[in-house]
């Protein structure tokens, strides 16, 4: 029988205490992950702590479970070099196991971050679906057989009735290459593109010579934060599908995919391979951050990147607003 894990009721202060404790755990997990994509470090074991229970409510708050499936599977992802065109796969391809439910931590997070926007003062369920479930499943195949897998154990959980929405995280795979990416990608991992490209020079350069084309150059982030152009980069990513579903009915009321990533190089270094120009330490962080921005908005919440800033009060006048609203010459 499928099997899940799930807490009991909490508040949003609650979760956010509990989830103060595990946060750096998420931290540590990616990192080992990316360290060391053949050999998996054993990340610190946490403390169990009884959740503090929930105040008494004057009315009926919402509650809404939060369901992630994404599991323990960290993917890592290198272009290869090819010769010839009869390449079935030009990557090569590692599934890192993260312990101690890392990514699904990360993602719970992000869906309690979006709910809470949209049902303010609910309470949260919080539930993942044991990675064993999604053993020896294909990448094509995870989202619809979590899917499956859920609904069958809430069609056997009574209290579902006292529930009013389910909110489920599923790996969204993308056949495809897209945007520089690799293809076949899903879920969470890393994509590694390494290789520098470069055209035999023709008639059209008397000098001859090969000349590396910047053409095809992406748009990179640097460690300090600066935009930069390059070939080469290490890209996390986030491909997800998140499905609210009517808590009673398991009907499904709306469903979202993003499939998010951010190319980090650095001009600067002058490290042979770009792995050993992005640090470990920098990537994981970056990748936390990317996971929990792609779920939240995958969940119709706001981007929590996003920031407004509001300056002194300027009071114009109308003739000097048009001003300001007319095309630059």
């Amino acid at each position: 029988s499928t099997s899940i894990n799930a807490s009991k009721t909490l508040s949003i202060n609650d979760f956010e205490r509990n989830l103060a404790m595990k946060k750096r755990l998420i931290l540590v997990a990616l990192m080992a992950a990316i360290v060391s994509p053949f050999a998996m470090a054993q990340a610190p074991t946490l403390p169990t702590q009884p959740a503090p229970s929930a105040p008494a409510a004057q009315t009926k708050k919402q509650i809404v479970a939060l369901v992630s499936t994404l599991g323990d599977q960290f993917n890592y992802v290198r272009q290869k070099q090819n010769v010839g065109s009869n390449i079935i796969d030009n990557n090569t391809r590692q599934i890192i196991k993260t312990p101690n439910n890392a990514l699904n931590l990360a993602v719970l997070r992000g869906l309690e971050r979006a709910t809470s926007e949209t049902y303010p003062g609910c309470d949260h369920v919080f539930i993942s679906l044991n990675p064993v479930e999604m053993e020896g499943v294909l990448p094509q195949n995870r989202e619809a057989v979590a899917l499956g897998k859920l609904v069958s154990v809430f069609e056997k959980m009574p209290e579902r009735q006292n529930w009013d929405k389910i909110v489920v995280a599923t790996p969204k795979y993308l056949q495809s290459e897209y945007s520089g990416m690799g293809s076949k990608l899903q879920g969470f991992g890393v994509y590694v593109q390494p290789l520098e490209s470069a055209r035999l020079d023709g008639p059209e350069n008397p000098f001859g010579g090969t000349n590396f084309d910047s053409f095809n150059d992406s748009e990179t982030s640097t460690p300090s934060g600066k935009k930069a152009r390059s070939k080469t980069y290490m890209a996390p990513y986030a491909y997800i599908q998140v499905w609210t579903l009517d808590a009673k009915t398991l009907q499904v009321i709306d469903k979202n995919a993003r499939h998010d990533f951010i190319k980090l190089s650095d001009p600067e270094s002058t490290a042979l391979r770009i792995e050993n120009a992005i640090t470990p330490e920098f990537l994981a962080a970056r990748m936390e951050r990317l996971i929990e921005r792609s779920v939240t908005m995958a969940a119709g919440g706001k981007d929590p990147g996003a920031r407004i800033e509001i300056g002194d009060i300027k009071v114009v006048t109308p003739a000097e607003a048009a001003k300001a609203a007319a095309p630059k010459k």
